[in-house]
């Protein structure tokens, strides 16, 4: 027994000497105010990298409920957001079918309520997850099933409004031989999001035939470049290690000037070219000189607007832009951005995942409804 406990008591005190030493090896220009910080020293990032490259070729993820690693170095998001693989892989029950049902009558209060503000198009993108149209790289385990709860929210909100936007990029997919979405992260690229901003303008086309769009060159693919890996990668600590393909779309060509200001304080954020405009929880203006319509769109979105963000620069010259997640919130500013900023219209991009989001169910201010089982309490926000 006290042999054990010597050897376990030995183990201990090397890697407490060990340790510190690999961060002040590995670490390039180090300070001496790290040095007098344990978090420094004792950071296990170095032992967890080296030993998920240790197993990374065996498929095996240390960070499961973060990653999950599929064939040919297809990385998958894990349960430890929105509980993506558990709610995709399972059938729609019950419980899927009421909350879609909340989120139909809110989105129909929010569209009643923006047409009286005079807006006549209020338009909601849903990006799909990448394992819905890659699952032929993910682990058998984890595919999608046929009707889960994603095909339970647009069988309630319908596809008029809320736009499913699987079949173009399935379709896509089979047309490109490029991939639409990157390897190590979670997000379509600029060829994904260009597939899906095109099927995105033609239904819009269909409500506002006036409307100019990009022609069909914009879409094109100009050439492919390379990228370190992406945010998959990261959280497995192998971002140095791996990369991706990153196509690059004729979008970036337009002659478009773009300027990005903090919508209350008119603070520049940026100014010059058309630059992929990052997420922000603030009503930042995206102005464009050149665009090819002189119209007003508030845009609620998610990071999936990132890919998307050059081509409605182009097509719209006033953008103004938050997070869905701040704008829809109780008490958020969905509302009060309508007011102040008087958009033309009014369009949401969400990823698949959060599509069914207790932020969706929120009603507009001061709704009523001669219906007693809708409710005008807001909806708790999830933690995120």
């Amino acid at each position: 027994m006290k042999l054990k406990l010597t050897t376990f008591l030995l183990i201990v005190f090397i890697a407490m000497m060990v340790i510190p030493a690999i961060n002040i090896i590995t670490t390039p220009g180090i300070t001496t105010k790290q040095l007098r910080k344990k978090s420094f020293l004792y950071n296990m990032d170095i032992i967890s990298k080296w030993t998920q490259e240790i197993f990374y070729p065996l498929g095996v993820s240390i960070h499961s409920s973060q990653v999950i690693i599929g064939s040919n170095d297809w990385l998958f998001l894990g349960d430890g957001y929105d509980r993506t693989l558990s709610d995709d892989r399972r059938s729609a029950n019950e419980s899927d079918s009421v909350i879609a049902t909340k989120i139909s009558e809110a989105n129909n209060a929010w569209n009643d309520y923006l047409n009286k503000k005079g807006i006549t198009i209020f338009k909601v993108m849903v990006g799909p997850n990448k394992g819905s149209i890659y699952p032929e790289h993910m682990p058998s385990w984890a595919r999608p099933a046929p009707f889960n709860p994603t095909e339970a929210l647009f069988a309630a909100t319908g596809k008029n409004r809320y736009i499913d936007l699987r079949p173009p990029l399935l379709a896509g997919k089979n047309i490109h031989p490029e991939v639409l979405y990157y390897k190590t992260d979670t997000h379509w690229n600029y060829l994904g999001g260009a597939i899906a901003f095109h099927a995105f303008a033609q239904q819009i086309a269909q409500a506002a035939p006036e409307l100019q769009w990009p022609p069909e060159s914009a879409y094109a693919l100009e050439r492919m470049d390379i990228r370190s890996g992406g945010d998959l990668s990261n959280f497995l600590r192998l971002s140095a290690n791996t990369t991706d393909e990153l196509p690059i779309i004729h979008v970036s060509d337009r002659p478009i000037e773009t300027t990005q200001s903090n919508f209350y304080t008119k603070d520049v954020i940026h100014q010059g070219g058309n630059p992929l405009v990052d997420l922000t929880f603030t009503p930042t203006l995206v102005t464009s000189v050149g665009a090819l319509n002189h119209k007003k769109v508030l845009w609620l979105r998610d990071s999936f607007g990132g890919a998307l963000s050059q081509l409605m620069a182009a097509t719209f010259d006033n953008v103004l832009q938050i997070h869905w997640s701040e704008a829809l919130k109780p008490d958020g500013s969905f509302a009060q951005l309508v007011e102040d900023f008087k958009p033309d219209y009014v369009f949401i991009t969400v990823v698949e995942r959060a599509a069914r989001s207790p932020d969706f169910t929120v009603y507009p201010p001061d709704f009523s409804s001669s219906d007693p089982a809708i409710k005008t309490v807001r909806a708790p926000t999830p933690s995120r």
